[in-house]
């Protein structure tokens, strides 16, 4: 009997059997379980759990380890210690992206949330919805915090486990929506991470992708570079830090937006490419390309893709919005055709 249907051997694609406190596959494959969290993180480079192949050196490895290391030493983003499960699902409510997205799920969904962090989105998925929710990091350090939540306030619907971006452990064309959101830019390539997890996303399903904007990320890039010169008196204009959050979400948040070891920037347009590649139409953006986002917006609505113009002038936009003074970041989301190959 499978450990779980949607979950595979990361190197062989295989089903995995639980054996004690280990996953197992057909091929003798195995990872270990620790408090409950499935070890399904492999290298991109490995062909066994045993050995590496001989071209080990041939992927970057070193840039998702470093990755992988700057979050063991500061999970993001934190819990707030005194929250109840009532006042963190209350306080997710006033996010209107994650507001939208609980209202509008299909119900009974797959949900693969890709670079979860500590998990909040997907435990307040899994808290206000039916859907089930794999929440998956290769941050071992994130995954524990957001399982003891989980555990803690009686989250039940929620899978955490660790895993590569490069190597999911996810069986393709099984997720109903795939939500990946600031994680793809940390990566050494983000257009290969995109196609990666793209073909997890069932015909018919959903991706959605935050990433940070050339041009909507250039007030944070401008902090940066004054932290560096100055010092982080400079952070009293960092509108997010005048938030009332504990002192752990602040220095979180600080490392991730000021200090991170790995990012890089994207346009609209570049996204709308990888869309187009992979087998996905273009649904909706945030901000959106034409028009105004409202705080009722139907996420899985198709709106207008606009021309590049249009798109440059919606990144324009974002300077003086509330995105641009939080770190820059679009959310683009696409529906994946029914004939797109999973492959």
């Amino acid at each position: 009997m499978p450990f779980d249907e949607n979950i595979v051997c990361p190197v062989s694609g295989e089903p995995l059997e639980q054996v004690a406190d280990l996953l197992v596959s057909p091929s003798k494959q195995s990872y270990d379980i620790s408090d409950g969290i499935p070890l399904l993180y492999v290298d991109e480079n490995r062909t066994s759990t045993i050995e590496p192949p001989a071209n080990a050196a041939a992927v970057p490895a070193h840039v998702t380890h470093a990755v992988r290391d700057f979050y063991e030493a500061a999970p993001f983003p934190n819990y707030n210690a005194f929250d109840s499960l009532e006042a963190f699902v209350q306080r997710a409510n006033t996010g209107v992206f994650a507001r939208l997205l609980r209202e509008q799920l299909p119900l009974n969904a797959n949900v693969l949330e890709v670079g979860c962090g500590t998990g909040q989105l997907s435990a307040y998925l899994a808290a206000s919805t039916l859907s089930r929710v794999y929440a998956t990091d290769m941050t071992l350090a994130s995954l524990r915090l957001g399982q003891d939540f989980s555990v803690r306030k009686g989250v039940s619907g929620i899978r955490f486990m660790q895993m590569n971006l490069f190597r999911p452990a996810i069986r393709p064309a099984s997720m109903d929506i795939v939500i990946s959101n600031g994680v793809l830019h940390h990566t050494y390539d983000t257009k290969k991470a995109f196609m990666s997890i793209a073909r997890l996303v069932k015909p018919g399903g959903h991706i959605v992708v935050g990433l940070y904007n050339r041009i909507g990320r250039l007030r944070t890039d401008i902090r940066r570079l004054l932290v560096k010169a100055i010092g982080e008196r400079v952070l009293l204009l960092d509108p997010h830090l005048r938030k009332d959050q504990s002192a752990e979400r602040r220095r979180a948040w600080i490392r991730d937006q000021y200090f991170h070891p790995q990012e890089r920037k994207h346009s609209m347009s570049e996204v709308m490419g990888w869309f187009d590649e992979a087998g996905f139409s273009f649904v909706s953006s945030i901000p959106k390309i034409i028009g105004t986002f409202r705080d009722d917006e139907r996420l899985f609505m198709p709106q207008n893709r606009g021309s590049a113009a249009d798109r440059a002038m919606a990144e324009m936009g974002m300077l003086i919005s509330n995105q641009g003074g939080e770190g820059g970041l679009f959310v683009s989301i696409g529906r994946r055709k029914a004939d797109a190959c999973a492959c």
